[in-house]
């Protein structure tokens, strides 16, 4: 992971992320020579890395009753591995999160997260300088730690049983959409509807919210987004659509009570499945 909407990530300063730096250091013509190659390949590239199943996406149903809910999924739906530790698990780094954006190149991932790159185009520019990247152990250690956020998988079938369409509106790679899904099931109760990497474009751009209002069918007006991030939830609501910041599956709850005018404290709700929790 490690993308942002600006040069600054969760109010950290990523000095790799500045222009001047990756034209002088990194080798923008380099990054955007892979990325028109990644362009012209991108369905084989598809083809080779996989995608997720049909079963899997949100299936648009014009017309409902309901408003459907768009859900981030990092840090909203799911807990985000490259938070917990993953510099020191995979690469050795001591000094936290910050030393690893000291040396990583972030405008890498923006392009991987946007489809502009390959996995393997993405793994080849990790690093400023260049140095080797294990993609494989990368995959391994974010599947083996993807988990439903505490109360957002009881939530998520709560909202299902009142008959509330719910959707994935996810700025992600698209080759580990997969790895998530996997994981954790999350189309059980949230398909997909929305991830970057197949979309070309991500949060906060008005595009990134078009698309994903196409994709379930309904107009601005007629979803709510949820996301942790203040800066898609401003941008969202600019785009007229109604938003919240996602704090916790219990502030949530009461809050999305109010815009979908559902008594939700009366629903009984049962979690299917053996899943991981």
């Amino acid at each position: 992971r490690g993308g942002a909407s600006g040069p600054s990530i969760r109010g950290l300063d990523c000095s790799c992320f500045d222009g001047k730096y990756v034209t002088e250091h990194v080798g923008a013509a380099y990054l955007q020579s892979l990325a028109q190659e990644c362009k012209a390949n991108r369905g084989s590239m598809n083809d080779r890395l996989g995608s997720l199943p049909p079963t899997a996406r949100f299936q648009s149903r014009p017309g409902g009753a309901s408003k459907v809910v768009l859900f981030d999924v990092m840090d909203t739906l799911v807990a985000d591995p490259f938070f917990g530790g993953f510099e020191r698990d995979l690469f050795g780094i001591d000094g936290g999160i910050k030393a690893l954006f000291a040396i990583k190149d972030q405008d890498s991932f923006v392009q991987f997260e946007t489809g502009a790159l390959t996995e393997e185009q993405h793994f080849a520019t990790y690093f400023c300088d260049r140095r080797p990247v294990d993609g494989g152990a990368v995959r391994r250690y974010l599947q083996e730690r993807y988990a439903w956020l505490p109360g957002m998988r009881e939530l998520a079938s709560e909202l299902a049983a009142a008959g509330v369409p719910l959707a994935a509106f996810s700025n992600y790679p698209a080759p580990w959409a997969p790895l998530v899904e996997e994981a954790v099931g999350l189309s059980e109760y949230v398909p997909w509807a929305f991830v970057s990497g197949e979309q070309g474009v991500r949060k906060p751009s008005a595009e990134a919210y078009r698309a994903a209002c196409a994709a379930v069918g309904r107009g601005a007006e007629d979803v709510i987004f949820v996301d942790d991030s203040a800066t898609n939830v401003a941008a969202a609501e600019s785009f007229g659509i109604p938003s919240i910041r996602f704090r916790g599956a219990e502030a949530l709850r009461p809050q999305l009570r109010r815009l979908l005018n559902l008594p939700l404290e009366g629903i009984q709700f049962s979690v299917r499945g053996n899943g991981p929790p």
